[in-house]
């Protein structure tokens, strides 16, 4: 696959593929792609990062739908309408090579999109219209796969049919598709082989059809996994330089409409008076911010961007922000050395890009923290002992710790920071919120949850005309890096 800048050819595919290249023929219409035949045509820049971005938008759904428990029932709804726009072969498998070059730098990139990508291609087969799907797959994984004839099945069928708890019928008396039992080594069934849910003899594991789905996904897992390792060591090629930037900030975009960020219409106004008071509605990584904040009277550069921009986004206006880190700040020249920074932020200066807070996929996967640094996701970056500690103090007790842990022993952090919530607010419905992708849609359920009144204490010191009017400063703040899809 080679990047170029000329756009699509006249036959509306990207220029050099062709109706018979690859994943676009027409058996590939017909069947799931499984990637694993890398498209060899050109593709321009622009498609290049748009494919990118709408399956994005996909994978970031399917790991919504986890994280807000939504019924599966519900998921063809909710997700099809995103997919249509993958229904071209070509597409499709061109934006999932682009992602795999995206997300293998880092072992944590590398888990997300196994994940994600894993569940997509079960969906697919779960709803796919063709009624051999699942087993076409399987021949495309797993070729020397053998299906057993009745003959070959009438000696060990009382073996079979009481190692497989699921198989519920006779093979040999039940006529029909779907009843099939196939045959293939036992280490490419060690899932079921594990939860003794198949019989094995001679290094063989028995397959009942209905069992083909985790055999698929489960070889396509371990492939997947395997390129991933492999792609990560492999240098950037001179055709790729061009995308390194989009390449390694793609991992970070927000795919989600944030109408939770609307704070105005929300009623949320916080000011520089009542920000530790809300302090209990705050996601653990916010938290240890301003915990942080009020112990050493300062933050150091990463940290005052995810808690500045996190408070900007839960309503905070730019004269409170100056007023109220001014006022932590102990000890510091403010106006000469930060209000730069947090002028910059709300884009009064610089670029005068009006900057949104950090979401939880750009907090997880951006830089860690160093000593005396409190930014970053505290799942991700603080020990288990640690983060105990911290939820103890924030009112979470011991017994309700425990999944929380296993999610973060895990490396769910966003699933163990929704469990965090749940156990602060036990009565909040979770299909029915969105507060596991974004720390400011965690902090805006919880006051709707809690029915606090934000405007508390809105009476105080408005900021000071020095403060809001300064815009120098030697300590200028770095730029983040915002794709747009």
């Amino acid at each position: 696959m080679n990047v170029v800048k000329s756009s699509r050819s006249s036959n509306g595919l990207p220029r050099g593929g062709t109706e018979e290249t690859g994943p676009s023929s027409a058996a590939a219409l017909s069947n799931i792609n499984l990637y694993q035949d890398i498209p060899s045509m050109e593709v321009s820049l622009d498609d290049f990062e748009e494919y990118a971005l709408d399956r994005l938008k996909v994978l970031k759904k399917i790991e919504q739908l986890k994280l807000r428990h939504i019924a599966p029932d519900k998921h063809k709804k909710l997700l099809d309408p995103l997919l249509s726009k993958l229904n071209d072969p070509v597409k499709d498998s061109i934006s999932h090579f682009v992602l795999r070059l995206a997300y293998c730098r880092t072992e944590d990139l590398r888990r997300w999109f196994l994940t994600q990508e894993v569940a997509l291609i079960k969906y697919r087969l779960n709803h796919s219209k063709a009624s051999n799907a699942i087993t076409k797959a399987l021949e495309s994984v797993l070729p020397n796969a053998h299906v057993l004839s009745k003959k070959e099945l009438e000696s060990i069928l009382p073996q079979i049919l009481a190692a497989t708890p699921s198989l519920n019928s006779n093979p040999l008396t039940v006529t029909g598709d779907g009843n099939n039992i196939y045959r293939v080594p036992f280490t490419q069934a060690l899932d079921l082989v594990q939860h003794r849910q198949v019989y094995v003899k001679a290094g063989k594991a028995y397959i009942p059809e209905s069992k083909l789905l985790n055999l698929v996904t489960a070889k396509f897992r371990t492939n997947l996994s395997r390129q991933l390792a492999l792609l990560s060591a492999v240098p950037t090629t001179s055709s790729l330089q061009r995308t390194t930037g989009f390449l390694k900030n793609v991992a970070t975009v927000h795919t989600q409409k944030d109408d939770f960020l609307d704070a105005a219409a929300d009623g949320l106004k916080l000011n520089a008076n009542n920000v530790q008071a809300h302090l209990k509605h705050m996601p653990l990584c916010m938290a240890q911010l301003q915990v942080g904040l009020g112990r050493e009277k300062h933050l150091k550069h990463w940290g005052r961007l995810q808690y500045g921009l996190f408070l900007k986004g839960a309503g905070l206006a730019l004269e409170d922000a100056l007023t109220y880190f001014e006022r932590m700040f102990v000890g510091k020249d403010f106006n000469k050395e930060y209000s730069y920074n947090f002028r910059h932020m709300y884009g009064k200066e610089g670029k005068r890009q009006n900057y949104p807070p950090y979401t939880c996929s750009k907090i997880i996967n951006s830089n860690a923290p160093n000593s005396n640094e409190h930014h970053g996701c505290p799942y991700k970056h603080s020990s288990v002992q640690d983060v105990s500690s911290m939820l103890g103090k924030m009112g979470v007790a011991p017994s309700q710790q425990k999944p929380i842990i296993n999610q973060i022993k895990s490396h769910n952090y966003q699933l163990a920071c929704v469990e965090h919530f749940k156990a602060i607010n036990p009565t909040v419905i979770v299909s029915e919120n969105n507060f596991g992708n974004h720390p400011n849609a965690w902090f805006k359920a919880s006051v709707k949850a809690s029915g606090d009144d934000i405007n508390i204490n809105t009476t105080g010191t408005a900021a000071s005309s020095s403060a809001v009017s300064a815009a120098g400063g030697d300590q200028k703040m770095k730029e983040p890096i915002s794709v747009s899809p």
